[in-house]
C-alpha cells in the first residue's frame, strides 16, 4: 500500500464518555505516525479504524467495500456477542484490536485475527500530584468533603437513560449498595463520593439506608447526561481526594477508572473484570461482596492498599500511555497489507430486491413497481423441538417458556411447522425432527436460528459424534446460531467446531411460575435449607458429589432436599422424584440456598429456576455457571473447598440474595425476536427466498 496510508478514524459518541476518550487517545497515537498514515474522510480512506463495533456494523456496507476494517474490542467480547449486530463481525472486521488480556484470550478462542494494543490514559491529566500544587485538604474544601471522612469514590453510571429507576446490570451498582450496608453494620464509617450522570438509583438507595455520600453534580429528576458529565480535570481532582476508588462491574472492556485511579496513585479495589487484572495487584481485586468488605475494612484501619499504588502507577507509565502505543500502532500499519479488504456480502446490503418469486403477495409486487420496499408482515416464528409435558429436561422447559413469552409479545408462533407463512425457524440443537426440516427446506422460505448448547462431549463425557451432527446441521441449514452461554461458544470452538453467524443469548424461565412471590423468608437461628434439582441422572449432574455431601454436611445446621432423578441413595438428603414446574417452584421457594454440583453445565435451567425463586447459589466454578450467577452466589471447585464456601454463603444469605440478577424471559424473547427480524430482512438482500448461501465467508 502506498504511503501515507489514508485512515478514517471512527466511532465517537460525542458525549464525553469512555468511547470518546478511546477515540481521542487513539488519534493522539496515530498523529505521531507522520509519513506512515494520514487521517482522512470516510470516502477517501483506504482503512476504517473504529473504536467500537456497533456503528461500524450499522454503516452502509457499500461504503466499506475495498477498505481494510480495524475495530477495537471496547467491551467484554463475549458480552458484545449478545448483540445481534455481531453476526456481521467475521464478515466485516479484518483485524481486531484487543486492549485487555481478557479480550486477547477471547479473540484467540474465537480464532479472530487480532493485535494487542492496551488501553492508554492521558498522564498529563491523570497524575499523582496536582500540577498547581493544591493540597488534598484544599481539594476537599473545594468539593465540600469533610477532611476526616474516609472517602470511597465511584464514578460509573447506574442506569440506561430510558429507565433511571433500574440499575444497569453491567455496572453492578447493587453490589456497591450491599457493601455500604455491610460497612455500616460493622461500624466502619465511610462516605461515598459519587460523580457522573444517571446516579439516581444509588443516591436513592443510599439515602434509604442512611449511608453518607456526596454527589458532585446537579441533582435533577430526569436524565442528567447534559448536566453531569464531569470534565476530566474535575474527575482527576476527585481521585486525589479519595481514600479508595471502588469498581463494582460485572463485566467490562476497561474500565477507564482502573487506569485513571492507578495513574493518580489512588488505592483501588475492583472486581476482576476487563483490564483490572492486567494492572492491579491481587490485593486490589475481589470476587464477592464479603471479600470486598473485608478488604475495605482493612484499608480503613491500616491503609494497606497504599503499598500497591506505586507498582500500579509504574504499570501505567510502562505500558498504558499514548507514547507507549505509538510503536504498536506503527507495527499494525506497517503490516496493514496482511488485512484482507472488505468485500461486500450480499446478506448485509440494505436495499430492496428488484425481482420477487411468483409467490410474492400482490401488495408487494405493487410496492416494488412503485420503487418501494415490500411491506413487512407481522413476524411468525416456528419453534422446532421434541416438546414434552413437564416434568422434563431444561431445554424443553426453556422452549416452552420462550414460545409463551413470544406470544405475549405479539409474535405469532407455530410448532414444528415449515410453510410459506413462517418467517423464521428456531431449531433446538438436534432435538427436533431435522429430517422433516431438511426434506421440506427447499420448498419454503427458510431462515433458521440454530440454538446450541454443549459441547455434548464435555457435559456428558462422551458424544463427539453428536456434536459433529449438530454442527453439520448448523452448516447446512442455519442462517444464524444462538449459543446459550459464552462457555458453550468458546468450548465448541476449542474443539474445532465452527458455527454460522453466532451470537450468545442465555436462557431464562417462565416468570409466572418461577418467582419470589411465595418465598419463605430466611430466618437466622433455624436450620439452613439447601436444595438441588436435576432431570438427568447422568453422574456428571453431580450424584456422586451429593452422596459425599450426604455424609459430610453438619446436619445439626443444615437440611437438604434433592428434586429429580439420581442413581445414588441418601441417608440424610431428602429425595423427591421429578415434579411439574409449579410444584418445583413451590419447593424451591421454601428453601434458602441452591446447590449446583453438575460438571460443565452450559446454561443450567435448574440453576436459573432457583435464582428466579430468590435462592442464592453455591455453584461449581465451571461451565456457564459463573455467567449466570455473577454476584448472586459463591463458587467452589470441589470437595476441598465446598464446605468452607458454603459456610461463607450461609453466613450471608440475605446479602447474596439481594445481589441476584437474571434477565427475564421477556428480555430473552425480545433478543430472539430482534435476531429473527434481522434474519427475516435478509430476504430483501438476496435474489429470492431460500437458505442463504453457505461459503467460507459465513463461517468463523
Amino acid at each position: 500500500m502506498r504511503l501515507p496510508i489514508k485512515v478514517h478514524l471512527y466511532g465517537s459518541e460525542n458525549n464525553g464518555w469512555a468511547l470518546d476518550t478511546d477515540l481521542d487517545l487513539t488519534r493522539q497515537s496515530l498523529l505521531q505516525l507522520n509519513g506512515l498514515i494520514e487521517l482522512t474522510s470516510l470516502e477517501d480512506a483506504e482503512v476504517i479504524h473504529s473504536v467500537w463495533e456497533e456503528p461500524l456494523f450499522q454503516m452502509d456496507q457499500a461504503k466499506l467495500a475495498g477498505k481494510r476494517i480495524i475495530c477495537h474490542v471496547c467491551n467484554n467480547l463475549m458480552r458484545l456477542h449478545e448483540n445481534p449486530c455481531m453476526i456481521k463481525a467475521a464478515d466485516t472486521v479484518g483485524l481486531w484490536v484487543a486492549m485487555a488480556r481478557e479480550a486477547e484470550r477471547d479473540l484467540q478462542a474465537l480464532k479472530y485475527p487480532y493485535v494487542f494494543i492496551p488501553y492508554s490514559v492521558d498522564t498529563n491529566i491523570f497524575q499523582p500530584d496536582n500540577p498547581d500544587g493544591v493540597s488534598v485538604n484544599d481539594l476537599r474544601n473545594k468539593y465540600r468533603i469533610p477532611h476526616s471522612d474516609f472517602v470511597i469514590s465511584n464514578f460509573m453510571r447506574d442506569s440506561f437513560g430510558h429507565d433511571l429507576g433500574i440499575p444497569k446490570d453491567q455496572k453492578g451498582t447493587e453490589l456497591l449498595l450491599e457493601i455500604g450496608i455491610q460497612l455500616m453494620r460493622k461500624q466502619v464509617s465511610v462516605r461515598f463520593l459519587l460523580a457522573g450522570p444517571r446516579r439516581h438509583w444509588i443516591r436513592t438507595r443510599l439515602r434509604e439506608h442512611s449511608i453518607p455520600f456526596s454527589f458532585i453534580g446537579k441533582e435533577v429528576e430526569g436524565d442528567d447526561i447534559a448536566q453531569n458529565i464531569m470534565g476530566v480535570d474535575v474527575i482527576s481532582d476527585l481521585y486525589r481526594i479519595s481514600d479508595l476508588h471502588l469498581i463494582t462491574s460485572r463485566w467490562e472492556g476497561g474500565p477507564r477508572s482502573v487506569l485513571e485511579a492507578a495513574a493518580t496513585k489512588t488505592s483501588v479495589l475492583s472486581t476482576p473484570v476487563g483490564i483490572a487484572p492486567d494492572i492491579l495487584s491481587n490485593n486490589s481485586l475481589y470476587h464477592s461482596f464479603d471479600e470486598a468488605v473485608v478488604k475495605i475494612e482493612k484499608q480503613y484501619r491500616e491503609q494497606w492498599l497504599e503499598k500497591t499504588t506505586q507498582q500500579q502507577y509504574q504499570s501505567i507509565v510502562n505500558r498504558h500511555t499514548v507514547s507507549c502505543n505509538v510503536p504498536l500502532f506503527e507495527k499494525l500499519y506497517r503490516t496493514i497489507d496482511t488485512v484482507a479488504p472488505y468485500s461486500v456480502n450480499r446478506r448485509w446490503v440494505e436495499k430492496p430486491v428488484s425481482v420477487r418469486p411468483l409467490t410474492a403477495r400482490v401488495s408487494d409486487r405493487v410496492r416494488l413497481l412503485l420503487g418501494r420496499p415490500p411491506a413487512k408482515k407481522p413476524l411468525c416464528i416456528s419453534l422446532w423441538h421434541e416438546f414434552h409435558k413437564p416434568p422434563y429436561g431444561g431445554g424443553n422447559q426453556f422452549m416452552m417458556a420462550l414460545q409463551s413469552a413470544m406470544e405475549n409479545l405479539g409474535v405469532r408462533t407455530e410448532t414444528n411447522k415449515l410453510s410459506s407463512s413462517v418467517d423464521v425457524h428456531i431449531c433446538n440443537s438436534c432435538w427436533f425432527d431435522y429430517k422433516k426440516f431438511q426434506k421440506k427446506a427447499g420448498s419454503y422460505p427458510v431462515h433458521m436460528i440454530h440454538r446450541i448448547d454443549g459441547p455434548v462431549t464435555l457435559y456428558r463425557g462422551e458424544g463427539r459424534d453428536e456434536d459433529e451432527k449438530i454442527f453439520e446441521l448448523n452448516r447446512q441449514l442455519a442462517s444464524a446460531t444462538v449459543f446459550q452461554s459464552a462457555f458453550s461458544f468458546k468450548e465448541s470452538y476449542e474443539l474445532g467446531f465452527r458455527a454460522v453467524s453466532p451470537v450468545v443469548i442465555h436462557n431464562s424461565v417462565n416468570g409466572s411460575i418461577f418467582n419470589t412471590k411465595q418465598k419463605t423468608p430466611f430466618t437466622k437461628g433455624e436450620k439452613i435449607r439447601l436444595v438441588s434439582s436435576a432431570w438427568s441422572d447422568n453422574p456428571r449432574k453431580g450424584g456422586p458429589f451429593l452422596k459425599w455431601l450426604d455424609t459430610h454436611l453438619d446436619w445439626d445446621r443444615f437440611e437438604y432436599t434433592f428434586v429429580g432423578r439420581v442413581q445414588e441413595q441418601f441417608e440424610n438428603i431428602t429425595h423427591i422424584l421429578p415434579v411439574p414446574s409449579k410444584e418445583l417452584s413451590s419447593i424451591l421457594q421454601k428453601h434458602d440456598i441452591y446447590v449446583s454440583v453438575s460438571h460443565h453445565e452450559p446454561c443450567s435451567n435448574a440453576l436459573l429456576e432457583a435464582l428466579a425463586c430468590g435462592l442464592p447459589a453455591l455453584y461449581r466454578n465451571d461451565g456457564g455457571n459463573p455467567e449466570l450467577v455473577s454476584f448472586g452466589g459463591i463458587s467452589f471447585t470441589g470437595r476441598e473447598d465446598v464446605l468452607s464456601r458454603l459456610d461463607i454463603l450461609a453466613g450471608n444469605v440475605i446479602s447474596f440474595q439481594n445481589l441476584i440478577y437474571m434477565r427475564s424471559i421477556e428480555d430473552i424473547a425480545n433478543r430472539y425476536i430482534a435476531l429473527a427480524e434481522q434474519i427475516r430482512d435478509w430476504e430483501q438482500n438476496v435474489a429470492g427466498y431460500g437458505v442463504p448461501a453457505k461459503d467460507e465467508g459465513h463461517l468463523y
